[in-house]
């Protein structure tokens, strides 16, 4: 019998040994041996090994259920602890609706703040380009620093060259920004367009929302009569009409085919283009340096090696040419990823705003952090009696920590309420020349920013208020609490968090006072013309209507005539280019006779075209000589007026009358021009850029740069009213010429320092929050201290302290806070200036000026928060003060 039941029970011993087996390798080295130590426990009792085993066994499973049953309880615990100091929080503050409001106000500006400016960044700097794999595509200009062409265009030569010979490339396009006239409408409409190369869509990876881009066979001269238009202009000028493909447009008198319409997020190469058209590429063109190329990288190229293999390409080009650079000269490639070179200008703005805005949040974190340890200093009591009743220090701390990240979310509500705002408001601000402004907004990855923010400033300014309250023990907290909210423990923190906002209020101030300055000084530039009462527009005669130079000329003249005995009209002109503007004009190589720079390398100067009357319609003085006249035509001798830094270059007292003049490129029989007059100087390319010396000549001598020009109108009052006027004498002449970009020179001028404006405009703000914040919590713990030192004061008084004395020594407290910070303050503001070095405008980053003044104004403005709890330190009553401890 019992054979048998060994062979029966056998299969079933076998199968619980090889389960353990296994349970036994899925254990780890702790717990295996703490198994052989269960087991040895057992047989030293007398069982059987596999007996002992078996138990060893049940008793772990029974262990590690217990423990996970633990783990569980845990969570649940954790969960509840959670939900309770959450609701527990909630009660604290809605008890204390004042110190709430003051806390959340502040978070919400800071917070708000850095929302705002955060969404400035994401939007202009850190979102990808609306490109497939934009950062494959890269942009490509010509450089040439020792004759003071920083960029420089390519003419259709160079990209020919350059398309056929590179090899970084997958495929490269170049293009280029001109204004045409579409007709046919009731008035004549100036759109931008933008001529490029076969290609240029594929480069970019983006696809037309209706119809087809270019073919390669459209691209040559003659056969390039197709066009696509912009979603803009396909909405408001056709009505969002589908069937608009294949139907014509006549522009400027030639009629093109629309084959294909952009989606509404395709601006490129800029916002404002209208339509873009073929170039028809001329590889034999060598002149016309007007060209940007583009291109997408070969997979593991960089644009560093693309631009070393472009300038040997561009090298030996130049070195074919009639008049090659000398050996080592700094003519090259610059090739540089298009997000980059989008946003070029805004980046060092925007960077140093948002550390601004950064700053902002920390004075807000160490002011509420101030306002936290003040109330710890009254809740001693409660948080001693939670700890009497059993609450572990961790508990509290992590109460008080959850009461700030309740604040912190309150305060991230109204930020983010206040970066909506923000964002609105500066999105219609007049931005022009900013980059990207159209793709600001508040969306998701700044809501997530905002809730990053406030995590992370909850932490901030619940940190030490957690650890005070952590180190409270039973016996302290009782003793504390029985006294006087006026111990000292705990000033010393409270001082330094003031300290600390006064350092970095100081920071800010003193970088806004040097954009402020910065800009002051950039206002009182002489631009070398009078901006008042003047009157602008552009005006393009058509290539086929006005087919020889003495049409286009005979209409100007006709049309000065007519506008110039307008009633109110003082003076008009015109000119190729206005000033004050990012292109101020076309740059080339000049010779002066007698005085040839020796080799290739010549100076450049921007040449300009222009009628008589321009100089008194701007106001621009002539110093020596005389104006254009009727009697400069092309059958006389060739003259020009030169401005007086190009005169004095050359001739010590400026006194270039009679000497001649020529531009490098040109060699014609009448290439010398004799200088007639002398004007001042003139800022053509922004009030800030030093630019090039200027040379203007007739447009009788110069027609082939007169097809399109600038009317300025000077008027006896304000010159908006004319414009209309203007136009109909535009009408009566020529119904098909179009007037456009009619604007005041008060607004060109303005609209050259958009982006100083705005920069100067949201620093002065955060610095204003900033020394509020300051200025609070310097009257805050001011407040806080007199309130605590009431004995002291009462006992002082009593003594014989005068009120005077009294008042002397709460300002003088609250002063040497201020110095503290201060000194901190300056030495980080030495640092932080040089970060907006590129910012400035003829003022130094270490101004002396502006940091005294900056810090007198901080000073005083302790003084000013210091001075209501001095007063009332004063009132105090000995008597009273001493009975009530």
């Amino acid at each position: 019998m019992r054979p048998q039941h060994w062979l029966y029970t056998l299969p079933l011993r076998l199968r619980s040994l090889f389960r353990r087996a296994r349970v036994e390798q899925d254990l780890n080295e702790e717990l295996r041996d703490h198994l052989e130590q269960k087991v040895e426990v057992y047989l030293a009792k007398g069982l059987h090994p596999t007996a002992a085993r078996r138990r060893a066994m049940l008793d772990l499973e029974g262990m590690e259920r217990t423990k996970e049953e633990c783990r569980d309880m845990r969570k649940v615990n954790w969960l509840h602890n959670l939900v309770q100091d959450l609701r527990f929080g909630a009660r604290v503050l809605r008890k204390s609706p004042g110190f709430t409001a003051v806390a959340v106000l502040t978070l919400g500006l800071g917070i708000g703040a850095n929302t705002a400016i955060f969404s400035l960044v994401d939007g202009i700097l850190l979102r990808p380009l609306p490109y497939a794999d934009p950062g494959r595509i890269v942009v490509f200009l010509q450089s040439y620093p020792s004759v003071g062409l920083t960029r420089w265009g390519i003419s259709q030569y160079l990209f020919a060259s350059f398309r056929e010979q590179a090899q970084s490339f997958e495929r490269s396009a170049a293009h280029s920004s001109v204004g045409v006239t579409l007709t046919g409408l009731d008035e004549p409409l100036r759109l931008q367009a933008a001529l490029v190369t076969a290609g240029f869509f594929q480069v970019l990876g983006v696809n037309p929302a209706l119809g087809r881009t270019f073919l390669p066979e459209e691209d040559v001269r003659g056969k390039n009569t197709v066009c696509i238009l912009s979603h803009r202009q396909w909405r408001t000028r056709f009505g969002g009409d589908a069937s608009i493909v294949g139907k014509p447009l006549r522009i400027n008198e030639t009629t093109l085919l629309v084959v294909g319409v952009m989606p509404p997020e395709f601006h490129f190469p800029s916002k404002d283009t209208d339509l873009w058209i073929p170039l028809g590429l001329d590889p034999q063109r060598r002149f016309g340096f007007m060209y940007s190329g583009i291109a997408r990288l070969k997979d593991r190229v960089s644009a560093a090696q693309a631009e070393a293999e472009m300038t040997a390409i561009q090298g030996s080009l130049a070195r074919q040419t009639e008049n090659p650079p000398p050996p080592g000269a700094d003519l090259k490639m610059i090739v540089m990823p298009l997000h980059q070179a989008v946003t070029r200008q805004a980046r060092t703005p925007l960077l140093v705003l948002l550390g601004a805005v950064g700053l902002v949040l920390l004075i807000a974190c160490a002011n509420i952090a101030s306002l936290l340890l003040g109330r710890l200093t009254a809740r001693k009591r409660e948080i001693a009696m939670r700890v009497a009743l059993g609450a572990s220090r961790q508990r509290i701390a992590a109460q008080l920590l959850t009461e700030s990240l309740l604040l912190a979310l309150l305060g991230a509500m109204a930020g983010s309420v206040l970066a909506v705002w923000l964002v609105r408001l500066i999105s219609r601000l007049p931005l022009e020349g900013i980059p990207r402004v159209a793709e600001i907004q508040v969306n998701g990855t700044a809501l997530l920013f905002t809730a990053a923010v406030a995590l992370a400033t909850s932490f901030l300014f619940g940190l030490a208020p957690a650890v005070r309250a952590y180190r409270f023990g039973v016996g302290h907290g009782l003793r504390e609490a029985g006294r006087s909210a006026s111990s000292v423990s705990g000033h010393r923190l409270n001082h330094s968090l003031v300290a600390a906002q006064v350092a970095l209020s100081l920071v800010l101030l003193i970088g806004a006072g040097l954009l402020l300055k910065s800009f002051v000084r950039l206002l009182a530039v002489n631009p070398g013309f009078r901006a008042d009462n003047l009157l602008t527009m552009r005006i393009s005669l058509s290539e086929r209507s006005y087919d020889s130079p003495e049409k286009m000329i005979q209409f100007y003249e006709a049309l000065i005539g007519r506008v110039s005995g307008l009633p109110g009209v003082r003076a008009a002109g015109l000119i190729s280019k206005l000033p004050v503007q990012t292109d101020g004009g076309d740059a080339d190589g000049y010779v002066i006779e007698g005085q040839e720079a020796p080799g290739p390398v010549q100076p450049n100067a921007l040449m300009h075209v222009a009628f008589p009357g321009y100089f008194q319609a701007l106001g621009i003085p002539l110093l020596r000589g005389r104006d254009f006249a009727a009697a400069d035509t092309g059958d006389t001798e060739p003259v020009a007026i030169v401005d007086d830094t190009l005169a004095r270059a050359y001739w010590p007292d400026g006194n270039a009358l009679g000497k001649r003049i020529r531009f490098g490129w040109d060699t014609s029989g009448r290439a010398w021009m004799t200088i007639v007059g002398v004007a001042g100087n003139v800022k053509h390319s922004g009030l800030v850029a030093a630019g090039y010396p200027h040379v203007y000549m007739p447009s009788t001598q110069r027609v082939q740069r007169i097809q399109q020009m600038h009317l300025v109108v000077r008027t006896l009052g304000d010159p908006s009213p004319a414009a209309a006027a203007i136009r109909a004498q535009v009408r009566e002449l020529d119904a098909n010429v179009p007037v456009f970009a009619v604007r005041t020179m008060e607004q060109i001028v303005a609209g050259s320092l958009n982006s100083q404006r705005l920069t100067n405009l949201l620093m002065g703000s955060f610095a204003a929050a900033a020394l509020l914040l300051a200025a609070v919590g310097i009257y805050g713990v001011m407040s806080l201290n007199v309130t605590g030192r009431t004995q002291d004061f009462g006992i002082r008084m009593a003594l014989g302290a005068q009120r005077g004395d009294i008042f002397r020594l709460v300002i003088g407290q609250g002063m040497k806070i201020t110095a503290a910070g201060a000194a901190v303050g300056l030495l980080g503001a030495a640092g932080f200036s040089r970060f907006l070095q590129t910012l400035l405008f003829e003022v130094s980053p270490a101004d002396p000026l502006t940091f005294a003044a900056v810090t007198a104004v901080l000073c005083g403005t302790a003084f000013a928060a210091c001075y209501l709890p001095a007063g009332r330190a004063t009132r105090v009553d000995p008597m009273v003060a001493l009975r009530h401890e």
